[in-house]
């Protein structure tokens, strides 16, 4: 999937700590997909964890790979500032795959 888009989002690690707590990394953005239902146009798209451009303390990147990247990359910002985690960073583009959390498949996500 290297030549389809690419989007990336960076999420502030404190504020989702209170918010799901114990819980980090991939389980907390599966813990955010399980409240978005994939559309149909969104089937193949990969939702990732990747090395933060900013500091790795404070923030954590997401990553979406897929033709209606763009869109994936709307509803899980929509959702993270509904859960009241501040978004510092949006972008077009992202990072190399680190760890793959989920991918949208017939209108579900499944886990690699």
């Amino acid at each position: 999937m290297s030549d389809q888009p690419v989007f990336s989002f960076l999420y502030d690690r404190q504020a989702a700590g209170r918010v799901f707590r114990q819980i980090g990394g991939s389980d907390l953005v599966l813990a955010v997909l399980a409240g978005i239902t994939p559309e149909t146009e969104w089937d193949g798209c990969e939702v990732y964890l990747g090395p933060t451009p900013e500091d790795p303390t404070t923030t954590a990147c997401v990553g979406i790979r897929g033709t209606a990247a763009d869109e994936v990359q709307r509803s899980l910002v929509e959702a993270f500032e509904g859960y009241d985690i501040p978004i510092p960073k949006i972008y077009q583009g992202g990072p190399e795959v680190q760890q793959c959390i989920a991918r949208a498949e017939d209108g579900c996500w499944v886990t690699p």
